[in-house]
């Protein structure tokens, strides 16, 4: 049997004490060490999804086992010995200091009386060092930077030492360095303490690079499964992330969302000798700006890699820009297309 398995399962919630159904019959597992990313469009029910495994909420139908144990079945304490969770923008009043939180996560193995015993020490001082948290231990929770204030919360959940994290939205509102870095760690802890972890994430294109797993949930429809190679070949993703306005589509080639840009009108493209990444550059300034390429375009732009700059002709007459944006002006002009744009 899995280690983590959902045998039937309906989830969401009561309105007026009816209940409002979100996802139902859902049949998944995981197994140990696996990285599980939770990917779907807003109000499709992946929060609600991540609070039901936890028990935060109960399930509408259905049963949630746990290293063979129905979590509706055990205490509190026996849950929280197998599950932790970090909720979406999770802040805390209290001013704890970074020691002082992680240690929270001890609370299920310390019991009424909080004494941290020399394995709590040891759980908790790993769970710093695997979160890179390592000299922050006396600083207060609310001096961190948001990257540095969810590895607190990471890290806490480490020290719970459950076989099962689950993390809502881990990387909403991080900068670039600290969303891939935090994508990075659970990829690591995944892989080197065998934990599951499942996040609900919207960072489709880099959880794609990290996650084991992908479970594609999509509203009124069951939860697609597979490796995020799996489900660019066999079309899943071209499928479920189709545009009905076309204003963007997923390319299977290079894993990322195209914008789909309305290619007014076009000018001629004579590429460099020998610089591929300055004929690919220019091409996209181009398409971004509404030209497509064509033969019999009057204006013709040909870059020039010796140089780092572009020749561009029309009418016989010839000119140099030494930059995309002169480049792109030059060819507004010359073409007569508005460059408010700029």
């Amino acid at each position: 049997m899995p280690f983590l398995c959902l045998e039937n399962v309906s989830v969401g919630y009561f309105i007026r004490k009816k209940p409002f159904c979100v996802q139902q019959q859902l049949n998944l597992s995981a197994q140990k060490g696996e990285l599980i990313a939770l990917i779907g469009n807003n109000g499709c029910g992946k929060s609600t999804l991540l609070r039901s495994i936890a028990y935060l909420q109960p399930l509408l139908s259905g049963k949630i086992f746990i290293e063979n144990k129905n979590i509706a079945a055990i205490t509190p304490n026996e849950r929280a010995r197998l599950i932790s969770i970090v909720l979406a923008g999770q802040q805390t009043a209290a001013s704890f200091t970074v020691s002082e939180l992680i240690a929270i996560g001890r609370d299920p193995y310390t019991g009424w009386l909080g004494n941290l015993s020399a394995t709590d020490e040891s759980i908790i001082e790993w769970s710093i060092e695997m979160t890179n948290l390592k000299g922050f231990e006396n600083r207060n929770i609310h001096e961190l930077s948001d990257g540095e204030r969810q590895r607190v919360f990471i890290a806490r959940a480490l020290a719970q030492d459950t076989p099962l994290i689950l993390l809502d939205e881990p990387t909403s509102h991080l900068d670039l360095s600290n969303r891939v870095n935090i994508l990075l760690l659970l990829q690591k802890l995944a892989h080197e303490t065998g934990k599951i972890i499942l996040i609900s994430t919207h960072e489709l294109e880099t959880a794609m690079q990290v996650a084991d797993k992908i479970w594609l949930m999509q509203k009124e429809k069951d939860i697609i499964v597979g490796s995020p190679e799996d489900l660019i070949i066999n079309g899943t993703f071209n499928e479920a992330f189709k545009d009905k306005a076309s204003l963007y589509q997923f390319d299977s080639e290079l894993g990322v969302f195209i914008i789909q840009h309305n290619l007014n009108s076009k000018v001629k493209f004579s590429p460099s000798k020998n610089d591929k990444l300055l004929d690919k550059w220019t091409l996209k300034a181009l398409h971004r700006r509404g030209f497509s390429v064509s033969n019999k375009a009057s204006v013709e732009i040909r870059p020039q890699a010796e140089h780092h700059n572009w020749l561009i002709f029309s009418n016989g007459k010839s000119f140099i820009a030494n930059t995309i944006s002169e480049m792109l002006e030059y060819v507004n002009e010359l073409t007569n297309v508005p460059s408010n744009h700029l």
